[in-house]
């Protein structure tokens, strides 16, 4: 028993470890992206509560979120926002691996307004990788 106790502990911390290393190369990969004008937006993420009603079998309690915000330091239109959420959920293995950490919301906010766009990532990993296009075209209107 002590073991079994012993061995979620271990667990649960290797866990948060991959968590934080997921997000510092995802930050340092969109900083670098930036700063090679790659990207017109520099774009910082981190964890949040996520949508209640994404939840699913790894959602982790109180930080299913992953926000990603626009730190251009105007205002970003909801096309704007959906570009950058797409950029994500293009990336089938990037979704699947932010589900198997405990993510079950993607978020994109930009650093000024409070209103932003959610995604239910389990939702969207089912999209099989022929089928995107698809997806683009009826539910984001690309």
């Amino acid at each position: 028993m002590i073991q079994n106790i012993w061995s979620r502990i271990v667990d649960w911390f290797s866990n948060v470890t991959d968590r934080r290393e997921l997000l510092s190369s995802f930050n340092n990969a969109a900083k670098n992206a930036y700063i090679l004008g790659i990207t017109p937006t520099l774009i910082e993420a981190r964890t949040s509560v996520g949508e209640i009603s994404y939840r699913h079998e790894f959602s982790k309690f109180l930080s299913g979120g992953f926000r990603i915000k626009a730190l251009s330091g105007t205002a970003l239109t909801r096309e704007e926002q959906m570009q950058i959420g797409l950029v994500i959920l293009s990336d089938e293995m990037l979704v699947r691996h932010l589900i198997s950490l405990g993510w079950d919301t993607l978020e994109v906010h930009d650093s000024v307004g409070k209103r932003g766009l959610k995604w239910e990532l389990k939702k969207l990993s089912d999209i099989p990788i022929d089928k995107i296009d698809e997806f683009r075209k009826e539910v984001l209107g690309e």
